[in-house]
């Protein structure tokens, strides 16, 4: 779409700092601290709008109310609050019906940045929070380990079966 900042796995991503992250990131409300989602269940970030979209979160209420978009990107597109079960927080949203270019944000969980707190488990400093913007760096460099390990995954089963085969 245009002037979408969309991050997804990417190989225009500067290589440095991938092997910082080695570890989940978790994500929390921002206010009481509950634990909603990880970095296992990422789907995509948006930076343009400032949302995580997730394709599971725990401790999350879906309001019944449906509500419509009137912003340009989105315009048009029913959703329901997703809200903090624990300080009732409003967290983001959850799409019900969207224009093409959100289809994939569609019926998961799309949490609004400024309402998450993140951290890396295992990540040994003062403070092992960092804040949920600085997650998007660390979420696409993430994406883009993972996309290389399973290339060279590919590559390691291409080899086994030409192996088998000369057998």
């Amino acid at each position: 779409s245009k002037g979408s900042k969309r991050a997804r796995t990417s190989s225009q991503d500067s290589a440095s700092g991938i092997d910082e992250v080695k570890n989940v990131v978790v994500f929390q409300c921002h206010k009481c601290r509950r634990i909603l989602t990880d970095s296992n269940y990422l789907v995509e970030m948006d930076e343009e709008s400032k949302t995580i979209t997730f394709k599971r979160a725990r401790g999350v209420r879906v309001t019944d109310k449906i509500l419509v978009s009137r912003s340009s990107k989105e315009y048009g597109s029913t959703y329901k609050k997703l809200v903090c079960e624990a300080c009732d927080c409003d967290l983001g949203r959850q799409y019900l019906t969207t224009p093409q270019q959100l289809d994939s944000a569609r019926s998961r969980y799309c949490f609004n940045v400024s309402a998450l707190e993140s951290y890396e488990v295992g990540r040994l400093e003062e403070t092992a929070e960092t804040s949920p913007l600085e997650s998007f760096g660390i979420l696409q460099r993430l994406r883009v380990r993972h996309t290389q390990m399973m290339q060279i995954l590919i590559q390691f089963d291409k080899r086994i079966k030409l192996l088998e085969e000369r057998r």
